[in-house]
């Protein structure tokens, strides 16, 4: 059965094995409604200090917890309720601004392709391009007269459904669920700085995630 305690130890356990680290850890609770929120960054493993410049690819993963998720965890006779592990994708793109933001997102999905025919090669031909945000970030100049491109991140976000681990009486099944997943978001992470920093990857140290 499902409980959040195990689903917390399997994201540590797996990060770990995938070489990955966490930079912000939130655990939070509202009381009012019994829900509780888990949220990481994770990174890999980089120089310091970070900048606009030199910031790897990472991913962010944040569930939320709610009070029938802990009614159904206690094996209480409700319906099945959905849980999602919400994964957010975030790529600078340093000395990319004369890129159109076309081509820096099929970048980004190149990227994600590669890495998916790797872990999951059956549905790699059939899987859609994951939608990807474009951000260009401006700040004003020292006269203040006009505003000048300051960096550029694209951020992509991808889902885990969780729902089918309810009736799953085998913790070891929800422990290879996650590790595939995150050794899949150390795999894009990686191809995401060969796509948009080959050969310099911002001045970190890569981690072969898979």
């Amino acid at each position: 059965m499902l409980t959040y305690e195990d689903l917390v130890a399997s994201l540590e356990d797996a990060w770990v094995a995938a070489g990955l680290h966490e930079h912000a850890l939130v655990e939070s609770v509202v009381p009012s409604v019994h829900d509780r929120s888990y949220r990481v960054e994770l990174f890999p493993e980089h120089s310091d200090p970070l900048t606009a410049e030199n910031i790897p690819p990472w991913v962010e993963v944040n569930f939320t917890w709610s009070a029938l998720h802990q009614i159904r965890s206690e094996h209480r006779n409700i319906d099945s309720e959905p849980l999602d592990l919400i994964w957010t994708y975030t790529v600078s793109a340093p000395g990319m601004h004369d890129h159109k933001d076309s081509e820096l997102v099929r970048l980004f999905q190149k990227a994600f392709h590669r890495a998916f025919q790797r872990f999951y090669p059956e549905e790699a031909a059939e899987v859609d391009a994951p939608a990807v945000e474009v951000r260009r970030i401006y700040q004003w100049d020292r006269a203040g007269q006009r505003p000048k491109p300051a960096y550029i991140q694209l951020v992509s976000t991808n889902i885990t459904d969780l729902s089918e681990q309810w009736e799953e009486r085998d913790p070891r099944v929800l422990a290879n669920l996650i590790q595939t997943e995150v050794h899949f978001a150390g795999a894009f992470i990686r191809a995401l700085a060969d796509a948009f920093n080959p050969g310099g990857r911002g001045g970190y140290r890569t981690v072969d995630a898979a």
